[in-house]
């Protein structure tokens, strides 16, 4: 007779198909056995495993503890590690799943991103559902299965999962049964799809109560307390699967069965085996710490020898127990507490006799089969890769779903709950919703439908659903409902829906929308260039319709024949002569012939590329040949129908004008490689790169009329001025001229002539002449209302006939601020906008330049200005009107009217705009 073989460990399932091929040829493979599962829950105690009881069966160290174990564990899904006892013709099987506190912590540490992002209850759905499959399969191929509780009281939730596995198990059996037909296997383990309705025993690794003897008065005798206490616990549970028809009479259709009259509940107590460590310790500091008398104090004894005597002990009570009165009344037992015996008394029958767990007065045969162990690996081979691995079959797939689906119970109440929420929030977001509306009405509404949605969703869908809510809502507004948020240079939004320009190119994701301009139904009153007629502006999106073309449409019917000072623009490098004439035009002509080549060289000229292709004006002139920038040098060229004063330089190719000066036709072409055209995409400031310009000029300069029309008494005769408050202010200048050629105010040109003693006519003596310089910074407000201001701080008041006290100091000497309240009656509080300076120059030996440079914003903002060129010089003898932008625009967008009183200082028109020089 062959020597029986050593125990064996395996695990599923790369390991059964070495223990089928060891156990052929042997003796011992066509021994059968009875196969013993253990499943349920590990306590937090990291020293101790659910199956660390087995040990005391074994009477060895077999059954460690997860820490202490080097296990290949795949953390994703369920383990089943097996221990085979030919000796004992038992096979264990110990379930390992997220249900084991280190098992659990392990899945935590590698899954912490699952944790963060999707929350506990989506990173646990998949490990309940693997944990449920794989107890289909150990209660198909199980006698025995011992559930461990972790704690002393019975975990209810596991009515619902046995429900749940009895029920699926149902819809399984026909492919189960065709599977075990592959096997030479008896009829009824074929066609009941298991080897029997496994018996299960429950476990509770606590227990609180002193083992003691208390009186058992139903019975008359005294029984030990912990017995007392199984015994009660055995009839709770048998009352709660009763009720809930986990049991019934016939154990042939029920998920399992328990035994009538054998004990199927055990509880162990705390002095069975010291499994932890840290406890043992504490336990000994505190007897360290404690006055004794016993000689043999436990403090002189080690945890590994406390541990071993209490095994032995153990060992002792099992082996002097009987072990044929293992089947038996529940009662017989009640003088010991051994989990050996308890265990061993229902492996012993299976053996022999088998289970036959069927109550009622018409009992049916009980079904049981006990399989040779290679017989088992061979079927459990298959019915694991069955139960724990995702079939591909149609037939079987939706009943694993439908598992998945009732153990989710959660999930399908959080999903029929927010499901019925969802529309209540998304009719609350349609609550009075415009035709057409901006994402900031709709994130508004989107808002408010979320705390209604919180307020009534519950459970692990929350998320989803509240995800589909948002996407709901931005399909609404999406669809016809959205508005144009293009918001206007002076901040107001577009009115229409969404649309596209009629400039802008069609694509295939702008084609269904309409087309249209941009409009925001907001008007204002504004006068032209030079003031004489007003018109209704349309608010403004581009810098263009905002600085050039408005006042160009008002010109045409005002302004459009008075003499003009020209403003340095963009122009693009021309391709064809008619292009190159047409930008040569764009340059006002002077009555010199000398000037047609320098003219001419203009129309090929094109400007830099960007700040860092640029040229300096001294790079591309010679030392000398580049016109100073002093404003008593300063000549007016660009100012048309002014014949009074011009000079052309003695050399006749170079003329500058704004920016770029013009050279000889000979350099043309050398200069025109250097530079490549391009534009500013705003106005022209502080910080913009030098011989870059913008596209549109956003400042004009007229000449209204001639210096002797204006009155100081009525004042400028314009429509829109407030009364009294249209009077120009007198600038005193006092200069030395030739009083014969100059004569002082009230006094005829050409008076007596002194001669000397030889009768030759004398030298005239320079004298002091009053030159009267008009000012007027004109200020106008969005209804059209316009006024003069004498300072940063009053407006021009002049109750009757002028002329106005007041003189032009403060505007000299001063910032004038860049927005004014107007005195109009608004609700609103309109603040009026610094928009044209008045200028009426005299005759007389002197030249007025004027320099404007206006600061929008605080700081950092730029100071912007019409060109680089510095001064500007007017021509003697006129009233010229400077129109200021409507509206800065930087290079990163426009500069608003600030929204906060405090930072309406800084905006404003820098001091230093006026300077004369003397001239003759």
């Amino acid at each position: 007779m062959a020597a029986p073989r050593k125990l064996e460990k395996f695990c599923f399932p790369q390991d059964l198909q070495y223990i089928g091929t060891r156990g052929q040829g042997h003796s011992a493979s066509s021994q059968k056995v009875c196969v013993v599962a253990v499943v349920g829950k590990t306590g937090l105690n990291a020293h101790t495993g659910k199956a660390t009881p087995l040990n005391q069966v074994f009477d060895k160290q077999i059954f460690q503890s997860l820490a202490q174990q080097d296990l290949n564990i795949d953390t994703e899904m369920c383990t089943i590690e097996g221990h085979l006892d030919e000796s004992q013709q038992v096979l264990f099987l110990h379930l390992l799943s997220g249900y084991d506190t280190y098992i659990l912590a392990d899945m935590c540490e590698k899954a912490s991103d699952t944790l963060n992002t999707k929350g506990y209850n989506t990173f646990w759905q998949q490990e309940d559902h693997q944990h449920a499959r794989a107890l289909l399969f150990l209660f198909s191929v199980s006698h025995i299965i011992m559930l461990v509780n972790a704690g002393q009281s019975f975990d209810v939730s596991y009515v619902r999962l046995f429900r749940t596995l009895d029920s699926i198990r149902q819809k399984l059996l026909p492919s189960v049964t065709d599977i075990l037909k592959a096997f030479p296997v008896s009829k009824d383990w074929m066609m009941s799809g298991r080897l029997c309705s496994p018996r299960v025993l429950f476990v509770f690794d606590k227990c609180t109560i002193a083992e003691e003897r208390v009186e058992d008065r139903s019975r008359g005798q005294e029984i030990a307390s912990i017995k007392k206490l199984q015994h009660a616990i055995e009839d709770q549970i048998y009352r709660v699967l009763r009720k809930s028809r986990v049991i019934t009479n016939i154990s042939n259709n029920s998920l399992f069965a328990v035994p009538a009259n054998q004990e199927f509940v055990f509880v162990q107590t705390p002095h069975g085996v010291m499994d932890d460590p840290a406890s043992f310790y504490m336990n000994l500091l505190k007897d360290n710490c404690t006055v004794t008398r016993d000689s043999e104090s436990p403090r002189t004894r080690s945890y590994q020898m406390l541990r071993r005597c209490n095994m032995n002990n153990n060992s002792s009570a099992a082996n002097n127990s009987s072990s044929t009165s293992a089947v038996s009344h529940r009662s017989s037992s009640s003088g010991s507490h051994s989990f050996k015996e308890f265990l061993t008394q229902h492996i012993e029958l299976a053996l022999t006799k088998g289970f036959n767990d069927n109550v009622g007065r018409n009992p049916v045969p009980a079904l049981f089969e006990l399989p040779t162990i290679n017989m088992w690996l061979r079927v459990a081979s298959k019915l694991y890769e069955f139960f724990t691995i995702d079939q591909k079959d149609t037939k079987v797939r939706p009943h694993f779903n439908t598992l998945k689906s009732l153990l989710e119970i959660d999930t399908r109440f959080s999903d029929g709950r927010c499901s019925k929420v969802i529309p209540v929030a998304e009719t609350t977001y349609q609550e009075g919703l415009p035709k057409h509306y901006t994402r900031a009405v709709h994130l508004a509404k989107l808002s408010q439908a979320k705390r209604v949605f919180a307020q009534h969703a519950r459970g692990p869908a929350f998320d989803k659903y509240l995800q589909q809510l948002e996407e709901e809502c931005e399909k609404i507004w999406k669809n016809g409902r959205q508005l144009c948020e293009h918001v206007s240079l002076t901040g107001s939004p577009c009115i229409h829906e969404l649309h596209r320009l009629p400039s802008s190119e069609e694509t295939p994701e702008n084609s269904h929308l309409p087309v249209k301009s941009h409009s925001s139904q907001v008007k204002t009153r504004a006068a032209c260039n030079c003031g004489q007629k007003q018109g209704d502006r349309d608010d403004p999106f581009d810098q263009k319709s905002a600085n050039y073309t408005f006042y160009q449409n008002l010109e045409r019917q005002c302004c459009e024949k008075l003499q003009h000072h020209h403003f340095p623009a963009y122009h693009a490098a021309p391709q064809e002569d008619a292009t190159a004439q047409a930008s040569a035009e764009d340059v006002p002509r002077q009555d010199n012939p000398n000037l047609e080549p320098v003219i001419a060289a203009l129309g090929n000229l094109s400007l830099p590329h960007s700040s860092e292709q640029s040229l300096e004006v001294d790079d591309l002139f010679p030392t000398g040949e580049r016109l100073s920038q002093q404003p008593s040098q300063l000549q007016p060229p660009l100012l048309e129908g002014n014949s009074t004063s011009q000079q052309v330089p003695e050399d006749p190719a170079i003329v500058e004008i704004g920016t770029v000066s013009s050279v000889k036709t000979s350099d043309r072409e050398g200069l025109t490689e250097k530079l490549n055209a391009d534009f500013l995409t705003g106005m022209l400031h502080s910080c913009s790169p030098p011989g870059v310009l913008p596209k549109y000029p956003a400042w004009s300069l007229v000449c209204l009329a001639t210096y002797s029309s204006y009155s100081p008494v009525t004042g400028i005769d314009q429509p829109g001025f407030m009364h009294g408050s249209n009077y120009l202010l007198p600038w005193d200048i006092l200069v030395k001229g030739d009083r014969e050629k100059w004569p002082a105010i009230n006094e005829a040109p050409g008076g007596k002539k002194g001669k000397n003693k030889r009768g030759q006519k004398s030298i005239p003596e320079p004298a002091e002449i009053n030159m009267k310089v008009y000012l007027g910074l004109e200020y106008e407000c969005p209804r059209g209302h316009r006024f003069f201001c004498s300072g940063p701080e009053k407006i021009i008041k002049v109750p009757g006939s002028g002329p106005p006290k007041d003189n032009a100091n403060k505007l000299l000497s001063n910032d004038m601020p860049l927005y004014f309240p107007c005195h109009c009656r608004s609700s609103k509080g309109l603040m009026a906008q610094l928009m044209r300076i008045y200028i009426a120059t005299p005759e007389g030996p002197t030249n007025i330049s004027i320099n404007p440079r206006i600061q929008p914003a605080p700081l950092p903002c730029p100071v912007f200005m019409p060109s680089h060129d510095g001064a500007i010089v007017l021509p003697q003898g006129g009233i010229w009107v400077l129109r200021l932008p409507y509206v800065y625009m930087g290079d990163h967008g426009p500069y608003r009217i600030p929204t906060e009183a405090n930072n309406l200082p800084a905006c404003r028109l820098l001091k230093g705009m006026f300077a004369y020089t003397h001239g003759e």
